[in-house]
């Protein structure tokens, strides 16, 4: 319930469910996140409740009183290794600020997310860092109409003006083809992730920098969309083999990809980097205990994670107002997959 100056009443979820011409018990479902409503009808509803800037019941809020003390985390897979390091940084920074951090895993599904986004206004967060999982335009903009400071992680969103925290990704691209071409590499692979994504657009675009600036001509048939996941890596390195084109290295855009790749290569009796070269992305921790040992590009992901509530408690407490990109450099790590070191005895 909020106070409505102009009009001298109290505004409660009687006068949100009347300005969206639903019931009071569907505004409720939709605003703790429970059952599944149509997008059209969540929208009508969030828009009510922005318009006449309701705040779900509660007195602290009434008596504006703003922070809850806690963060909303949302990432689309947590069974991937490059983000229980990311989560780890949130956490550990979150902590040091007194602000719990509630995560919210989508498993990469459009519903999920938005589930996520109404579940933590529902619990008014003070803000969310948030990884894209999906190229959805109707989830970013019910994001970006919450009123709720937010930071985008590891991604940009298209249209969102909002803070955010990633690695050089392009750059990143280019330095890993670049290294593969100065091992003498000339028929590079190159599995990327969704072009929908900024992450899986900026890495695919390094990669052709790179071909360029050393007079390669791309070849699309040594191109593969995967899924930042170990089975597209497999399957996409499968595709090439099964459709006899030439290669003598792979770039996959993550390192899961990567290894994926190397199980394939493994499998079919190709040699790594004895007869193909691989190189990932990211530096997981498996990154330096596989066999091969991975060469990859390294993001700074525990301190990205940091970084990103540092900037998230600045816009909440208003020391800063205007969106800030923090851009970081990425490394290459040279190891065996690649050729770069001699596999121990």
């Amino acid at each position: 319930m909020v106070y409505d100056k102009e009009n001298f009443k109290n505004i409660t979820i009687k006068d949100v469910a009347k300005r969206a011409e639903v019931s009071i018990a569907t505004v409720s479902r939709i605003l703790n996140g429970k059952d599944r409503v149509s997008p059209l009808l969540a929208e009508r509803v969030l828009l009510a409740v922005k318009e006449l800037q309701y705040q779900p019941n509660d007195v602290a809020r009434a008596l504006k009183i703003k922070e809850s003390r806690s963060i909303g985390l949302i990432i689309p897979d947590i069974e991937n290794p490059f983000f229980p390091a990311l989560v780890r940084g949130v956490q550990d920074a979150a902590k040091i600020h007194n602000y719990a951090v509630i995560l919210c895993n989508t498993d990469g599904k459009t519903e999920e997310e938005k589930k996520y986004i109404q579940f933590l206004y529902s619990k008014r967060v003070d803000g969310i860092a948030f990884t894209e999982s999906v190229d959805n335009k109707k989830n970013i903009a019910l994001l970006d109409s919450l009123g709720i400071p937010v930071v985008l992680l590891d991604r940009r969103v298209e249209g969102m003006k909002a803070s955010g925290v990633s690695t050089d990704n392009r750059l990143g691209a280019f330095m890993a083809t670049q290294h593969l071409i100065e091992k003498g590499k000339q028929r590079i692979g190159f599995i990327s992730g969704s072009p929908k994504l900024s992450s899986g657009a900026d890495r695919a675009s390094g990669y052709q920098d790179a071909l360029l600036h050393y007079s390669i001509q791309y070849d699309k048939k040594l191109v593969f969309i995967g899924a930042f996941t170990y089975e597209s890596g497999y399957a996409a390195v499968e595709n090439l083999l099964l459709s006899r084109h030439q290669f003598d290295a792979i770039f996959a855009a993550n390192d899961i990809m990567a290894i994926g790749a190397i199980e394939c290569l493994n499998r079919y009796g190709i040699r790594v980097p004895e007869d193909v070269a691989v190189v990932g992305f990211d530096d997981i921790r498996l990154a330096t205990w596989y066999k091969p040992l991975l060469t990859t590009i390294r993001q700074p992901v525990y301190e990205m994670g940091q970084y990103a509530i540092k900037l998230l408690v600045e816009h909440i407490t208003g020391e800063r107002s205007c969106p800030y990109e923090k851009i970081f450099a990425p490394e290459l790590m040279i190891r065996q997959s690649s050729g770069g070191l001699e596999e121990s005895k």
